[in-house]
Order: structure tokens, then C-alpha cells, then sequence
């Protein structure tokens, strides 16, 4: 915060056992006005007994990866922690509208949750006050899109016959026929074909750096 000179999280009360996010484990709690804790720990994405566990004892936060702080603290913070991404930062503060794009592109694709986030320490993480949903997630997608009766949402061209609670998008000219399903996702797009179970749809990520490696 400005008024501390340090970074804030924002964290999301749990209210599932999601096994799909990080937490935050809430420390000491700092000011009973504004509900700020410190950070106590980071905590990856847990099974499914672990994240029960973290809902029950009321101590954990969803890390929805939200940070607040001021120029100047996000800057002396990555001198301190991320050198690197400081100098990246002061690349494409200098950059000119020609040579933005390419400085961007030659960065290394990292997550500043890895970069810089997770090896601060004294950061501050206040509880959020509004619903969350992770649209990086097609399920959530399909939560928040709403469907039919059964469930089923469909864009595009789509036929359906005996499928329900599933998403189904089609982006391309060609028809997409899903028959006798329940609980999936198809997503069709000019860059690939997706078919996955819906509450495993959160894996899209981890199949999406497979077919990146083997294309390069």
C-alpha cells in the first residue's frame, strides 16, 4: 500500500475445495479496519484432501494472482527481488512505438508470480469483497454463459442430440456434431480442436504447452 510501501494481495475467500488454484495462507493480522493480514505463505495447487483442509480451517485465500501497489513500490520491489524484470520494465518505458512490439516479444515468458511476487517478503493480502469466477477455466465459462434447461450452451454451427451439461463452441465454417455426451467441452477454432470433460477443463493449459513444445 502507499501508505506501507508494500505490495497487497488481493485474495479470493474459497468457497470449494478448488484443487485448480495457488492459495494464500493468511499470517498475522495487520489493521482490524481495513481486514489486512500478512502474507504467512504461498501454497500450490492442492489435492483434493488438502484443499478441503484449507477451507475448513478459514485460513486460506484462492490466489487469484491480483496485486496493488504503487509505481514506485512495484519498482523498488523488483530491484530489490527482480532485477531483470526492473530492466524490462525501463526497456519498454524507453521503447518508441516502432520498437515496443519487438522488445515485448524478446522477453522471458515468465509469470510475475514467479518472477517477482513469491520472493517478496513482507507482502500484505487483503480478503476480497466481490465474487470471483475463473474464466480461464471452460467450466466457469460454462457457469457463466448459462445454458438450456439441461445445460447445454452451444455457439456456431452445432448439432446436438442426447447431450447435456456441456459448452460446445464452434468458430469454423464446417459443422460440429456431438452426440450422446454428458459433462464436456468442445471448442473448435481455426488453431485446433479442444474436447475435453468439462470439470477437467482446467488442464488446457498444461496440454496447450505440450503442443507448443512439439511445434517448435
Amino acid at each position: 500500500s502507499q501508505q506501507t510501501g508494500r505490495l497487497v494481495l488481493v485474495g479470493v475467500e474459497p468457497d470449494y475445495p478448488a484443487t485448480g488454484f495457488g492459495y494464500i495462507q493468511k499470517g498475522d493480522l495487520l489493521d482490524d479496519q481495513l481486514f489486512v493480514f500478512n502474507v504467512h505463505s504461498f501454497q500450490e495447487k492442492p489435492d483434493h484432501k488438502t484443499a478441503e483442509k484449507y477451507v475448513r480451517t478459514g485460513n486460506y485465500l484462492w490466489n487469484c494472482s491480483y496485486f496493488i501497489g504503487s509505481l514506485n513500490t512495484f519498482k523498488s520491489a523488483m530491484q530489490k527481488y527482480a532485477p531483470d524484470q526492473l530492466h524490462n520494465f525501463e526497456a519498454l518505458a524507453s521503447a518508441t512505438a516502432d520498437t515496443y512490439e519487438s522488445i515485448y516479444l524478446d522477453f522471458e515468458t515468465i509469470s510475475i508470480d514467479y518472477a517477482l511476487i513469491e520472493k517478496v517478503e513482507d507482502l500484505l493480502v487483503v480478503p476480497a469483497s466481490f465474487d470471483w469466477m475463473d474464466l480461464g477455466s471452460f467450466g466457469d465459462v460454462a457457469k457463466a454463459v448459462g445454458g438450456d434447461e439441461i445445460g447445454n450452451h452451444t455457439n456456431g454451427l452445432v448439432e446436438i442430440d442426447s447431450v447435456q451439461n456441456s459448452l460446445i463452441h464452434n468458430e469454423e465454417d464446417k459443422p460440429v456434431a456431438v452426440i450422446g455426451l454428458d459433462n464436456v467441452v468442445v471448442i473448435n477454432t481455426k488453431h485446433g480442436l479442444l474436447v475435453s470433460r468439462k470439470d477437467l477443463s482446467q488442464q488446457v493449459g498444461d496440454i496447450a504447452k505440450k503442443i507448443q513444445a512439439n511445434q517448435t
